[in-house]
C-alpha cells in the first residue's frame, strides 16, 4: 500500500493512495475531522484488539464503518443499499497492521 501526505494550497494536509481501491481510507481519513471519531479514536481500538482485550471492535463516522479484528480490518461505505452503487466507495480489507501504519504516519504527518 503505497501513499504519500501533500499540503493543498489553502494549507490543508491530506493523504493520496496509488490505488484506487482505497478511496474510502482516503476519504475517511482526509474528512475525519467532520465526524465524531478521531484518528487517535481509531488507533486505540487498533490496540485494544492487538493487545488482545477484546476479539473485535467497531468504529464508525456517519459515512463509513470500520470492523477490527486482530489480523484484518474491513471499512466499508454504511450507505450500501441507500444510494447508487457508483456513488460508494469499494469495501476496503487490509492488514490491521497496515491500518496501524497509515493511521500513526497520518497522526505524525497531520500534526
Amino acid at each position: 500500500m503505497n501513499y504519500t501526505f501533500k499540503k493543498t494550497d489553502n494549507g490543508d494536509k491530506t493523504i493520496i493512495f496509488e490505488d484506487s481501491k482505497y478511496i474510502g481510507l482516503q476519504e475517511l481519513i482526509n474528512t475525519i475531522h467532520f465526524y465524531n471519531i478521531s484518528l487517535e479514536d481509531i488507533l486505540c481500538k487498533i490496540e485494544l484488539v492487538q493487545k488482545d482485550k477484546t476479539e473485535q471492535e467497531e468504529i464508525g463516522s456517519e459515512k463509513a464503518m470500520i470492523e477490527i479484528t486482530k489480523n484484518n480490518v474491513e471499512i466499508y461505505d454504511l450507505f450500501v443499499g441507500l444510494v447508487e452503487d457508483e456513488d460508494l466507495f469499494p469495501t476496503i480489507e487490509i492488514s490491521t497492521d497496515e491500518l496501524k501504519k497509515v493511521i500513526t504516519d497520518t497522526i505524525l504527518y497531520f500534526n
